[in-house]
């Protein structure tokens, strides 16, 4: 076997599938300890705020563009897996030195550790051909999937760090984000909130849709505008933020909807049909006649090629009203607690992980196999969960 040959079956059968082993009890211990991750990082974060918020009546912060979140690489590579948290302006950003501020990261880099030494333990049954320092060299690029990790944590959390008074006195910039990523490394940051003061105007924020533009809408902020009767199918709105928008009567079919929120929106009678939907989050939405037909938004998927795994949250329709709404051969794991289901057609829906009251377990129309499926609650617990 040449050694470009071995190094390939190298990967193929002992690397990749002792990543993705680890990188599912990652998730498994991530999905476990979620809440309990997101109140210690939730504290740091409200302590750091009230640091940024003192440099503010300082002067020495204007304000805030950027909340950064920075893995550090040195001090990753030193065994000791940490996220810095900075805050810049926008004469600043950029130019922020280190700050005390540091995330534990420990129980994320933990399972990338042992994925290392399970490859070293295979590494050394192919006789030296393959070197350890190539190895390292190809691993410090491979650490995706498990610094993800820390882009869900950051995420999650963020519902309880918009209540905190430390967050909201802030002085922030017409457009502010929070990012994860690492330090000074924009390439591989990724947004977990933001907030664009500065909106388009229904008419202009309608077109700039319609055209579809490709990765123009991911992670964007779109708020207080009217949507309706839009022709927005197959567009990606990834991690997009809408926030108090009109969607009545719109088409997004065959959209993709990863971690896709609506606050308070009105979607009336939109059709969503063969929708990405892992993640989406559709709390509190009027959702009256809406199409879900088709929808793929399970729990747990794993794209292994990429080690990767999509569904975290399930998808999210507490207190939604889904009267008249259609999810007929959905495949969804959704919170449909504190909902209401009137008329709600699951007919063929596969609601493998959904929750539902028990108090509606006589108002909704389901075989006795979708009953089997869902699990039953008996009021709705906190919605953060």
């Amino acid at each position: 076997m040449h050694d470009m040959e071995m190094w390939q079956h190298f990967l193929e059968e002992d690397v990749i599938p002792q990543r993705n082993a680890q990188i599912r009890a990652l998730h498994h211990y991530y999905v476990k300890n979620k809440a309990l991750i997101a109140a210690e990082f939730t504290a740091l974060f409200d302590r750091f705020c009230q640091a940024v918020l003192a440099r503010q009546q300082e002067g020495l912060l204007q304000k805030c563009a950027y909340i950064h979140i920075s893995l550090l690489r040195t001090s990753l590579n030193e065994g000791h897996p940490v996220y810095m948290l900075e805050a810049s302006d926008r004469e600043t950003d950029g130019k922020v030195g280190l700050t005390p501020f540091r995330y534990e990261a420990g129980w994320i880099y933990g399972f990338a550790e042992a994925w290392d030494l399970g490859c070293e333990e295979r590494r050394k049954r192919y006789m030296n051909r393959i070197e350890r320092h190539s190895f390292e060299v190809w691993m410090k690029e491979q650490l995706y999937p498990f610094h993800v990790y820390m882009v869900h944590a950051a995420r999650y959390a963020m519902d309880a760090i918009r209540e905190l008074a430390s967050f909201q006195e802030i002085k922030k910039d017409d457009s502010f984000e929070v990012r994860v990523g690492e330090y000074r490394d924009r390439e591989v940051s990724e947004s977990v909130y933001c907030v664009k003061e500065r909106q388009r105007t229904s008419i202009t924020c309608k077109g700039w849709l319609e055209n579809k533009l490709d990765q123009d809408y991911i992670y964007e902020h779109i708020a207080g505008v009217n949507l309706m009767r839009g022709q927005y199918e197959g567009i990606d709105v990834n991690y997009t933020r809408f926030e108090e928008v009109t969607l009545t009567g719109s088409s997004l079919a065959s959209s993709r909807m990863l971690g896709t929120r609506f606050e308070r929106c009105v979607c009336d009678q939109a059709d969503f049909l063969d929708c990405l939907l892992y993640d989406a989050d559709f709390r509190h939405c009027d959702l009256t006649y809406a199409r879900f037909d088709g929808v793929l938004g399970n729990r747990d998927y794993v794209a292994e090629a990429h080690g990767l795994v999509f569904g975290m949250n399930g998808v999210q329709f507490q207190g939604a009203d889904l009267t008249y709404a259609s999810f007929r051969g959905a495949k969804i794991a959704a919170d449909f607690t504190g909902a209401e289901l009137l008329e709600v057609d699951f007919t063929g829906a596969d609601l493998t992980g959904s929750r539902m009251l028990e108090r509606d377990s006589l108002r909704v129309e389901l075989t006795e196999e979708q009953r089997q499926m869902i699990c039953w609650v008996k009021e709705p617990l906190h919605e953060h969960a």
